[in-house]
């Protein structure tokens, strides 16, 4: 019963979203026919492009239609590229799911260890100069970042791309950007977390009967890490839904820097395609979430029910 409320909560929340933004878009002013063909075109054009675009058409129709498309796969065709939009979106997924994957490997593989090493140390003076690191690490902003990263790697050292040019060594210094405040975040968290988990009664009754440290730095890691799986969601969710600043910074082709395009040409279908694309997405992690958190802590089930 427990996963057929998430279930249905789930389908609910992506039929409101995909509603919901199909009537904001309605609200916003400016016309898509105006943008395309400029200011000076004359009313009989841009009459016509209204029609061919299906804009004539009522507000209960225009949705009825996207909404019967929607359940058959098709997002509509963008006015810019006048392509599907789900084709468009499934070019650029790629390349911003790479850009998530190679992120969150560097943030963890730096992270797991960081955390365990000031954790362990005794010296007071190296755990106040790791913390002091990990903050400025969480409030350096990524675009200063980006743009520090660019000038001193890529043009005083050259030993890195300033931009993406189709290989994955250009991808590599973007991915850095991204990585180094969600460092600093998730090393807070884990690290913090440790120490709480460290202070609980089974790990002194199991220290007290001769269990091993490694194997006792597992059970301290699964029990701390679960309140890191939340916070991990959101950081994959942050980036395949598209780090906007940083796709356009290095000017990477992925979903961020459509939607940018896609605001700015008016293009509707797109925007509505992203749009719908995204909140599937945020509902999809936050119940493949949920349901990971149940498996691993069955006291959820239990107190929901």
């Amino acid at each position: 019963m427990y996963y057929i409320k998430k279930i249905f909560r789930m389908l609910l929340s992506i039929f409101s979203i995909g509603t919901f933004s199909f009537l904001l878009l309605e609200l916003i002013p400016g016309d898509p026919e105006t943008t395309i063909l400029g200011i000076e075109a004359s009313a009989k054009d841009l009459e016509n492009l209204r029609e061919q675009l299906g804009l004539n058409l009522s507000f209960g129709t225009r949705y009825w239609n996207w909404l019967c498309g929607v359940f058959q796969g098709d997002l509509g065709i963008s006015f810019k590229y006048k392509e599907h939009v789900f084709n468009l979106i499934l070019e650029r997924l790629p390349l911003t799911i790479s850009i998530a994957f190679i992120s969150i490997f560097i943030v963890f593989i730096m992270s797991i260890p960081l955390s365990f090493f000031l954790h362990n140390t005794k010296n007071k003076r190296i755990k106040k100069i790791g913390e002091s690191i990990l903050s400025i690490f969480i409030s350096i902003p990524s675009f200063w970042l980006g743009i520090i990263f660019m000038y001193l790697f890529g043009i005083i050292l050259k030993w890195a791309s300033t931009g993406y040019n189709n290989t994955w060594q250009s991808l590599i210094l973007p991915c850095l950007v991204i990585s180094i405040p969600k460092i600093g975040w998730i090393s807070m968290h884990l690290y913090s977390n440790l120490y709480k988990e460290l202070r609980e009664d089974y790990i002194k009754y199991l220290y007290s009967n001769g269990m091993k440290k490694i194997y006792l730095n597992f059970y301290i890691l699964k029990n701390a890490f679960l309140p890191i799986i939340p916070l991990t969601g959101m950081l994959l969710l942050e980036l395949i839904t598209g780090v906007v600043i940083i796709e356009q910074i290095f000017s990477i082709p992925g979903i961020g820097r459509l939607l940018v395009q896609s605001v700015l040409m008016r293009d509707i279908p797109l925007i509505q395609g992203l749009i719908f694309y995204t909140s599937t997405f945020v509902v999809l992690l936050n119940f493949i979430i949920d349901i990971l958190y149940s498996l691993l802590d069955p006291r959820i089930q239990v107190g929901e029910q």
